[in-house]
């Protein structure tokens, strides 16, 4: 029994065991939604992409990586089936995805890359590269989000 007069109904081992539970579960959750988010972007990206690859290092180059706090947790970058190099792609979209996450530093960050420095170009004569991938991606994030957020307002959180 404490001074006041009051029984805690929990140790502070129990509350930072309630709180190392909750967190867990909370970044397993963060993790596995970025991760449906950069697969949905590569399965509409990669195969959706109306552009010719000659050398297949623009759809090589389509990928994501996932890093928590400056630390790569998850990737998918896989080279073309078609075209004379494939390789150069996913060099490059790799050094461009851990570049930018460099400059972002700390928390939960996916990078979707179509890493060709041609890209943009490849966009800007009307083909489609990444958008498409891009913005399923975002809706699948906010519609998840969303859902995720109004479980945990009904339960009074």
């Amino acid at each position: 029994m404490s001074k006041s007069g009051l029984i805690p109904l929990w140790t502070d081992s129990d509350v930072n065991s309630f709180y190392s539970y909750f967190t867990d579960r909370a970044e397993d959750k963060i993790f596995q939604m970025l991760s449906a988010a950069g697969e949905r972007y590569i399965e509409v990206a990669r195969k959706s992409g109306s552009y010719k690859d000659h050398t297949g290092n623009l759809r090589s180059s389509v990928g994501y990586m996932i890093f928590r706090d400056g630390k790569r947790v998850a990737d998918n970058f896989e080279k073309s089936q078609n075209g004379t190099d494939r390789q150069t792609g996913v060099t490059k979209a790799r050094r461009l995805a851990k570049k930018i996450a460099l400059e972002v530093g700390t928390g939960w960050v996916l990078i979707l890359t179509a890493g060709m420095e041609y890209a943009a170009r490849v966009e800007a004569l009307g083909y489609d590269v990444a958008t498409s991938g891009t913005i399923q991606s975002e809706e699948y994030l906010r519609e998840t989000s969303k859902n995720l957020f109004d479980k945990l307002a009904k339960r009074g959180y």
